[in-house]
């Protein structure tokens, strides 16, 4: 697929990504052998497969530890290959910390993996069932993890790897899918609709650094959304598209909504 028509369907601000892809999907036909990408969000992927798609030789399988994960490796190969867990390059590690006398949440995990000065793009999905944790990451990562991450905020923990079958299997999910109809696409507006806000209200959250959009700051209210952003609003919740299903007779924009979580 010609690279112009690619991005005339994305945001400039995802162009980046789309040159990322671009490379090592090329990559993967000429060479004709597997290539893995890092943990890519929901957005992204939608990305990957948009392009993978347009080459006749390719395919591409992801995988995130677990048949829901959000954050995904996904792995473009010639047809021929046959994808297998292993080339994943995966690892499952537990949070050990005394479950009786603290507690701990997912943005002190998340920050403080971070705090380790690695990307974000080698976690995968942060996982519990109320107390314990357990977390998903590049297989080159985990031993560095495990020997370095020994607070989360001022609790002092243990990371231990796992095999996947010691994963927790019954995960907290509160999330549920609503119907929604927008005038515009515009995060603001959006916002307002799916937590029930006025427009004033929503577009503050975006101005005050509360809003998160695909795992990023967000100080942007007329940024425009699409297929597969995932919006986190501290406080309210978090949300993503699943799908956009045209115009009503008054001209609204028909959409489901994944709602992850609300307070």
């Amino acid at each position: 697929m010609n690279n112009n028509k690619i991005i005339q369907h994305f945001r400039k601000d995802e162009i980046p990504f789309i040159d990322y892809v671009n490379d090592i999907v090329q990559k993967s036909s000429i060479q004709y052998r597997p290539i893995l990408t890092n943990f890519i969000n929901p957005r992204q992927n939608y990305i990957l497969k948009t392009i993978v798609n347009s080459y006749e030789d390719l395919s591409f399988k992801s995988y995130g530890g677990f048949e829901d994960a959000e954050m995904l490796r996904t792995l473009i190969y010639p047809k021929y290959y046959e994808p297998k867990k292993n080339d994943f390059e995966i690892e499952l590690c537990e949070i050990k910390y005394p479950e009786k006398f603290a507690n701990i949440q997912h943005n002190q995990i998340l920050g403080s993996l971070m705090g380790l000065g690695i990307n974000r793009d080698v976690i995968g999905d942060i996982i519990s069932d109320g107390n314990r944790w357990q977390f998903f990451c590049a297989k080159n990562i985990s031993e560095y993890i495990c020997l370095n991450l020994n607070k989360v905020g001022r609790i002092n923990v243990q990371v231990i790897p796992l095999k996947f079958n010691f994963k927790i299997e019954h995960l907290i999910d509160n999330s549920r899918n609503v119907f929604c109809m927008f005038t515009s696409l515009r995060i603001d507006n959006v916002i307002s609709n799916v937590f029930n806000l006025s427009r004033k209200d929503a577009k503050e959250l975006v101005t005050h650094n509360l809003v998160h959009f695909n795992w990023q700051l967000l100080n942007k209210p007329d940024l425009e959304i699409y297929l597969q952003d995932v919006i986190s609003v501290r406080g309210y919740g978090r949300f993503k598209i699943i799908s956009l299903d045209g115009y009503t007779k008054k001209n609204k924009i028909k959409s489901n909504i994944k709602l992850l979580k609300n307070k």
